[in-house]
C-alpha cells in the first residue's frame, strides 16, 4: 500500500505568500489592494500515492492559473469564482473539477478551499473496473457536477474523507484499509458526481446492476456466514458472476467477497469465544466451527484484527 504524508505550511505578509504561491501554483497575480490590506494563507496537506485531501486559506484577493499533475475537486466558502475555457462557476455553490489538461483561471478573496485530488491513473483503473471498458479514457465533459443532487452527494462523501484525518491512528487515515475505502468512496463518488466522456445510459445501468448485486450478496453472506457457503454460491445467490462479483465489491469496499465473508466469520468467532466458558471450551473448536482450520492462521488474523489473540478473548 501506498505511504502517506502530511504537511503544513503558512505564510503571513504579501511578500513571503506570493513567493510561496508562485512556488506551488506558478502564475498567480495579486489583488491591487494587498500590499496595504495584506496577504496570508495556511495549507493543509494528506495524502498517499493515488489521495490528496489539502485545506487552503487565503487572507487576501488572489488570481491565479491553476495547472496540477492530478485531477482535482474543489468546494470554497467565501468568495471563489472560476473560469475553464468557456465554463464559468463558482467554488462556493457547488464543487468544481479541474483536469490536468485543463486551462483554468480561479479569482477567489478570503477563501477557505477544500481540494480532493485523484492521480488519473488510479481514478482510470477505477473507472476501467466500474464500467468493465478495458480502453476507457479518463476525460469529464464538464468541470460542473451532472445535478444538484450529485453535488450533495459528492459533498457528503468528501465529509466523511476530511472525517477520516480526525479520528486515532487506529481508526482513521493511518490505516490502511481506511483509506483505501476513503479513496474508492472518492473515486466512485467523483465518477458518478462529474459528466465522464463515454456511453452514460450504459453505464448507469452497469453501476446500478453491480450495486443491486453488492446488496444481495451481503445479505447473503450475513444470514449464511455459518454454512459451508462459496464463491460460486454468493454469486449465484447475487444473481451474477464470480468475475462480477468481484466487480461489484470493488465499487464499494476495500476487500472480495471472500474476505468479506471471512470477515463476518471472524467477528462471528470472536462474539462466540467472548460467551464461551474458559475452562471447557476451547479455540480449536471456535475456529473450526466457522471454517478456520488453521489454528494459527486464524490465531494471526484474529490478532491482526482485534489486537490480541483468540486465547485473551476466551479468557476475559
Amino acid at each position: 500500500m501506498p505511504s502517506t504524508f502530511h504537511s503544513r505550511n503558512e505564510t503571513v505578509g504579501p511578500d513571503a505568500t506570493e513567493q510561496m504561491l508562485r512556488a506551488n501554483y506558478g502564475d498567480i497575480r495579486l489583488g491591487s489592494g494587498v500590499r496595504l490590506s495584506g496577504l496570508s494563507y495556511a495549507e493543509e496537506l494528506h495524502g498517499e500515492d493515488r489521495l490528496l485531501l489539502g485545506r487552503h486559506r487565503f487572507a487576501g484577493e488572489v488570481t491565479m492559473n491553476v495547472g496540477l499533475p492530478f485531477i482535482a475537486i474543489g468546494l470554497a466558502s467565501g468568495e471563489y469564482l472560476w473560469r475553464n475555457g468557456d465554463q464559468l462557476g463558482d467554488m462556493t455553490v457547488q464543487p468544481a473539477l479541474f483536469q490536468p489538461e485543463d486551462d483554468v483561471v480561479t479569482s477567489f478573496e478570503h477563501a477557505d478551499v477544500e481540494v480532493v485530488g485523484l492521480e488519473v491513473a488510479a481514478l482510470t483503473r477505477t473507472a476501467t473496473v466500474l464500467f468493465g471498458e478495458d480502453d476507457l479514457r479518463m476525460r469529464f465533459l464538464s468541470s460542473s457536477p451532472v445535478d444538484a443532487a450529485a453535488a450533495a452527494h459528492w459533498r457528503a462523501v468528501a465529509r466523511v474523507a476530511w472525517a477520516s484525518l480526525d479520528e486515532s491512528a487506529g481508526a482513521g487515515f493511518g490505516n490502511e484499509l481506511v483509506r483505501a475505502s476513503v479513496y474508492r468512496q472518492l473515486a466512485v463518488a467523483t465518477i458518478e458526481t462529474f459528466p465522464l466522456a463515454g456511453d452514460h445510459a450504459a453505464r448507469r445501468t452497469t453501476v446500478a446492476s453491480r450495486a443491486a448485486a453488492f446488496k444481495r450478496a451481503i445479505g447473503y453472506i450475513d444470514a449464511h456466514a455459518s454454512l459451508p457457503i462459496t464463491l460460486d454460491d454468493i454469486a449465484v445467490a447475487a444473481g451474477t458472476t464470480p468475475a462480477e462479483l468481484d466487480r461489484a465489491f470493488d465499487m464499494h469496499l476495500p476487500y472480495t467477497a471472500e474476505q468479506y465473508l471471512a470477515s463476518v466469520r471472524l467477528s462471528a468467532a470472536r462474539a462466540d469465544l467472548a460467551d464461551a466458558d474458559p475452562v471447557a471450551g476451547t479455540v480449536a473448536e471456535v475456529a473450526a466451527r466457522w471454517g478456520f482450520a488453521d489454528t494459527r492462521a486464524f490465531a494471526r488474523r484474529y490478532r491482526e484484527r482485534f489486537g490480541e489473540t483468540p486465547q485473551q478473548t476466551l479468557r476475559r
